[in-house]
């Protein structure tokens, strides 16, 4: 199973205490950055600001953030690092997050604070990416195995990880499938794939991010889907629930984040090894590429803006390739 460090600094006992200007400032920014950015961004923002302003209540005697100096951010930086334990794309996106309040302050309240100038990127480096977590790569044996097992024991685990891997969405694109969505026949590129009826939120720039339409393998996903299906629809009836989730708990509720995170767990433990839904997406695009699908033709059921992401995800060695020209050696 996956492990990750995490020691935690932010409790709503010293959130109360962070200096009173600076919680405003704070409140001003994100509502203005509201008006244009995601509610999952702002909730991301909202966080990060926590962490930094606890922080400064603890260790950098709670100053207002138009006090505080290059060598005392740099000591944040230190911390997130060394005591946090965050990584390069955490500690990039904390200094994101203080540069943009920088610049918030120095465009719509400079009448307040006109000496006021933004330190934080020419103080702060950006820190190389890295992959803090060996990368898992998902095996057909794996994948078939997982799904027998699955089947055997929970249609809608079953289910839940056959979508992951045969449509490669994301984990938050995945919470947003529903029943009124899904149509096994509404297909598309042949009768090759299911095509959503209408797009869902994808990860994206502005406030609703991406609209995309999803496409799923259809004769890999429909007997789990419709195993499931079955399951779910007695589920439903027994608790008495109308919604179109189509992940739920016991209850007949919807399924949150929390419960998804269990099944992986679980799912973790059956195959001894990290399983993350980005591998699931890693290992469709390498199936793709294993047939010979047209990196134009991937991108596009992917979702992706550019062919540069279809060589990252693909994990497809030389060694794993059929070399027909290998006969010329012979």
């Amino acid at each position: 199973m996956r492990k990750t460090y995490r020691k935690i600094i932010v409790t709503e006992e010293l959130i109360k205490q962070i200096n009173p200007v600076n919680l405003d400032l704070m409140e001003k920014f994100l509502k203005e950055k509201s008006t244009r950015t995601s509610p999952t961004t702002i909730k991301n923002y909202k966080s990060s600001g926590n962490i930094f302003f606890v922080w400064n209540v603890l260790y950098n005697e709670n100053k207002i953030f138009t006090d505080i100096k290059k060598l005392e951010f740099s000591n944040f930086f230190s911390f997130a690092t060394d005591e946090l334990r965050y990584g390069s794309a955490r500690a990039n996106s904390l200094r994101s997050l203080l540069s943009s309040l920088s610049i918030f302050i120095e465009k719509f309240l400079d009448d307040q604070y006109p000496v006021f100038r933004n330190i934080v990127l020419k103080t702060i480096e950006s820190t190389p990416k890295e992959f803090r977590r060996e990368k898992t790569i998902l095996s057909d044996v794996q994948v078939e195995g997982l799904l027998k097992w699955l089947s055997e024991t929970d249609s809608q685990k079953a289910a839940w990880f056959a979508l992951a891997v045969f449509s490669g969405s994301r984990f938050s694109e995945l919470m947003r499938f529903t029943t009124d969505i899904l149509d096994p026949t509404h297909t598309a590129f042949g009768d090759l794939f299911i095509e959503t009826l209408k797009p869902i939120k994808s990860k994206g720039r502005g406030r609703d991010g991406k609209m995309l339409y999803k496409y799923i393998l259809r004769d890999r996903f429909l007997p789990y889907y419709n195993s499931w299906i079955k399951d779910r629809e007695e589920i439903m009836l027994k608790n008495g629930k109308e919604h179109t989730s189509l992940f739920i708990k016991n209850d007949g509720s919807p399924a949150t984040d929390g419960t998804i995170r269990s099944w992986i767990s679980t799912m973790e433990s059956h195959l001894g090894i990290n399983l993350y839904p980005h591998s699931c997406r890693h290992y469709l695009v390498t199936e793709f590429s294993k047939k010979n699908i047209p990196a134009m033709l991937i991108k596009d059921l992917i979702g992706w803006s550019g062919l540069e992401m279809v060589n990252l995800y693909n994990d497809l060695t030389s060694k794993d390739k059929e070399w027909s020209e290998l006969e010329n050696l012979k």
